[in-house]
């Protein structure tokens, strides 16, 4: 043992110390040293990852989940982490034991933050809810980490968080899984139940756009029946109007016929009337005349067979008063020659 030469790798930041003072520092150093006086540090500067489980997480309805991630970090202040975990560099085979204790640390205690933040971020919410929210999950833990001052009080910054899996307990996932096939089922019935309807409501417009149809024909048919009937109407009413006009030309020449009737009548009545006043005037003046006058009178007016036959008619009416009368045929010839040559 004495002086020795050390030389490290670009990615390892070397702590040299002498007699407890900081003689050296820096990244990939190369150097003689003596190693009865000299201790050193060597702190890597590359990323570390860690994993983290954690099945015993309670959302807010008191069931347990279990979260699965990934966080990569990297050691900010290598002075500062040196003071605080062990890096100390003898020897090649013993540094690398060394690191993996360090990284097993480091990873413990950013595990322990990390627990806290998804506690604090899946208590607030239901199950359902925290197996939905992967991705919401994953940027609530890289804000939290990344601003966390005990990550920073240990040196350290976090690059990335990844939540690889959010899943419940067995009996829980099986719970759900029933209810969710309930709800797809339900989900499937529903539209089984809608495509129903739709092909129910289809046949009801196609019906209406029928009916519709129908009944603007029957409106058409109905239009149409109406104009005919409305010029046979209107064919009606000219007949009707020109019947009526025939009608009161033909009233006006009966009620002129009628007039000039009334009137001719009037007049034949009148002229009857004076008539039967004359005869009447005649009858009263002749009823104060002696019959065998009037008689007479009538008599000297008529021809010779008239008065024969006047004669005869005397003869007939007083025959119950005449007992036997003989008239001849000489009497009748002589009294027909007589008339014969008066007539002459």
């Amino acid at each position: 043992m004495g002086i020795k030469h050390y030389k490290f790798q670009p990615n390892e930041y070397v702590l040299v110390m002498k007699n407890g003072n900081m003689v050296r520092k820096g990244l990939g150093l190369s150097f003689f040293c003596n190693t009865l006086s000299t201790s050193m540090s060597v702190v890597p500067t590359v990323s570390f990852d860690t994993s983290f489980t954690f099945d015993d997480i309670m959302t807010s309805d008191f069931q347990r989940i279990n979260v699965q991630g990934e966080i990569s970090y990297i050691i900010r202040d290598y002075e500062k982490v040196a003071g605080m975990i062990d890096f100390s560099y003898k020897n090649e085979a013993g540094y690398e034991i060394k690191k993996t204790e360090a990284k097993e640390i480091m990873g413990k205690r950013i595990s322990n933050l990390v627990k806290t933040s998804i506690a604090k971020y899946v208590g607030a919410q239901d199950i359902k809810s925290v197996i939905r929210s992967q991705e919401e999950l994953a940027s609530f833990l890289s804000k939290e980490l990344t601003s966390n001052e005990a990550i920073k009080e240990l040196g350290l910054d976090v690059i990335t968080v990844s939540v690889l899996a959010v899943s419940p307990q067995p009996e829980t996932k099986k719970a759900l899984e029933a209810a969710v096939r309930e709800e797809i089922l339900q989900q499937q019935d529903d539209a089984i139940y809608k495509r129903r309807n739709a092909a129910i409501d289809q046949e009801r417009i196609v019906r209406e756009n029928e009916l519709d149809t129908e009944i603007k024909m029957a409106e058409k048919e109905r239009e149409k029946e109406e104009r005919a009937i409305a010029a046979e109407m209107a064919v009606l009413k000219a007949g009707r109007e020109r019947d009526s006009e025939e009608h009161v030309s033909k009233m006006a020449r009966n009620s002129y016929a009628l007039e000039e009737a009334e009137i001719e009548g009037n007049e034949i009545r009148s002229k009857a009337d004076a008539q039967a006043y004359a005869n009447e005037t005649i009858l009263k003046a002749f009823s104060s005349v002696d019959k065998e006058i009037l008689l007479a009178i009538l008599l000297s007016g008529m021809d010779s067979k008239t008065m024969i036959a006047r004669a005869f008619n005397s003869l007939a009416e007083n025959a119950g008063k005449i007992g036997n009368l003989n008239i001849s045929p000489d009497l009748l010839e002589a009294l027909t020659a007589r008339e014969m040559l008066a007539g002459r």
